[in-house]
């Protein structure tokens, strides 16, 4: 299995950053766009424009989430530990990478919700 993690395309490095770098990436662009469309939501009167950018950043922190699923998988599935195996690394960077764009999506989701309940013209 090693051999296979490490020869096959799986393990590029980027494929392997993806999962850390999406889903924050996400997270800040849900944060400025909510920012900088408050004031047209609010001329317009309607907040569809921040539930557009909500979904539009979940969805992109989900595919973050969806990478490092896919990487984690094909790595073994298993938590990283101090083995010998050589992919002890491999499943770290696929599990932090989980991690990090789930809590990103969480966040993406947290910062949305006041949009329900409060106009964004306050």
């Amino acid at each position: 299995m090693a051999d296979d993690v490490q020869d096959g395309g799986l393990q590029h490095p980027l494929r392997l950053w993806s999962g850390w770098v999406i889903g924050p990436a996400a997270w800040a662009l849900h944060l400025l766009g909510s920012y900088l469309l408050v004031p047209k939501a609010c001329e317009a009167e309607t907040v569809w424009l921040l539930h557009a950018v909500t979904l539009v950043t979940l969805m992109l922190g989900l595919a973050g989430v969806v990478v490092a699923w896919r990487q984690w998988t094909r790595a073994g599935r298993r938590w990283p530990g101090s083995g010998d195996d050589g992919t002890s690394n491999i499943r770290f960077m696929a599990v932090m990478g989980l991690l990090i764009s789930a809590l990103s999506s969480l966040l993406i989701v947290a910062e949305g919700v006041p949009s329900f309940f409060l106009s964004p013209c306050l």
